[in-house]
């Protein structure tokens, strides 16, 4: 007999359920306790007492891997869904109780103005105050740490760092801007660059964008003897369509100042291509951890049927190098056919 919602014994019907419903979808004990952070001699005496209650055996125990029964198999058909939904409303309720606090988001200053207002728009109604703060991934993070944010959303994982739950969001390749009057091969390689007569514009060693393109340039063994060094978007394709020199930066940026894009010409970069993830990042263990999903569900989905087309009009060949979140954490899903692969060695995942 299931017990009712305001029966004592609920509490413990609702751990047996769990306890069960991870043991059918792991077959191992181990894997269980490990999941459910408990010990294997707990997993083992709940099933135990679980199926003594109910007065049937529901897994074949032996056998390995462990083995539903057909009453187990009955029992977990109606207990998941019930389980799933329990959790979904779990979510909801903890996400509602953040309504007594501000919602606090941090955008890194390359996507802010076209994707920050869209996503803060979907999660806004449960909030009174919304707080959305714009800047490059290092102060971000210190925002974070600092509690002065729930939330960020930027493209360095800070992968040195334990205590940080990360949601993959999107990937986009890097790309070439020239000015317009240069008279460069369409095809251009790192040669013809080096020796073009014009220095190359990057982003200094505070912003994350400027060490992950120095990452790069040091893997693949090059120098660029000329060298400009600006900290925002809008100053480096400002600088390139003034002729002062060409940059590396991303579609992302482009769209963002769409004016300034007109007046640069856009090249594929020459191979392997850099590619960045953006990522939605929160402080582990928290009621955070959960608006940080719900975020990066709506920062994934807002790429794919928006962000993305609109990388595609401005230079069709990008569509190769685009990649969305899956259904399960860390996936990476090609938006479009032909996708390249990081493993391919076509591709340099900053």
């Amino acid at each position: 007999m299931i017990p009712t919602k305001n029966s004592p014994s609920m509490h413990l019907f609702q751990i047996r359920v769990r306890v069960f419903c991870t043991l059918c979808e792991r077959k191992s004990f181990t894997d269980t306790a490990r999941i459910l952070k408990i010990s294997q001699s707990v997993v083992s005496r709940t099933i135990s007492d679980f199926e003594d209650d109910l007065g049937v055996s529901l897994f074949d125990h032996s056998v390995r891997p462990i083995r539903m029964t057909v009453a187990g198999q009955s029992l977990y058909r109606f207990l998941s869904s019930e389980l799933s939904r329990f959790d979904e409303q779990l979510v909801e309720l903890r996400l509602n109780n953040a309504l007594l606090s501000p919602l606090r988001v941090g955008f890194v200053e390359s996507i802010a103005r076209t994707m920050s207002w869209p996503v803060i728009e979907k999660i806004r109604k449960n909030y009174s105050t919304v707080s959305v703060l714009t800047g490059i991934g290092s102060y971000l993070l210190r925002l974070l740490d600092h509690d002065q944010v729930d939330a960020i959303v930027c493209p360095d994982p800070f992968a040195n760092r334990n205590d940080l739950d990360r949601y993959f969001v999107f990937r986009e390749p890097s790309l070439i801007i020239l000015p317009k009057n240069i008279s460069l091969p369409e095809k251009l390689t790192w040669e013809r660059l080096q020796f073009s007569g014009l220095p190359i514009l990057q982003y200094n060693s505070s912003n994350s964008g400027g060490r992950l393109q120095q990452k790069y340039f040091n893997q693949l063994g090059i120098t660029f003897v000329n060298r400009y060094e600006v900290d925002i978007n809008a100053l480096l394709l400002d600088y390139v369509a003034h002729g002062v020199g060409w940059a590396l930066t991303r579609p992302s940026t482009l769209i963002q100042h769409p004016d300034l894009a007109k007046l640069v010409d856009v090249r594929p970069m020459p191979e392997p291509v850099a590619s960045r993830e953006m990522y939605v990042i929160a402080r582990k263990n928290s009621h955070h951890s959960e608006l940080a999903a719900k975020i990066a569900a709506e920062t994934s989905v807002l790429f794919r049927d928006a962000i993305a087309p609109m990388m595609v009009k401005i230079t069709p060949w990008v569509a190769a190098y685009l990649y969305m979140a899956g259904p399960n954490q860390g996936d990476r899903i090609p938006l479009y056919d032909k996708a390249a692969d990081a493993d391919s060695g076509n591709v340099f995942v900053l």
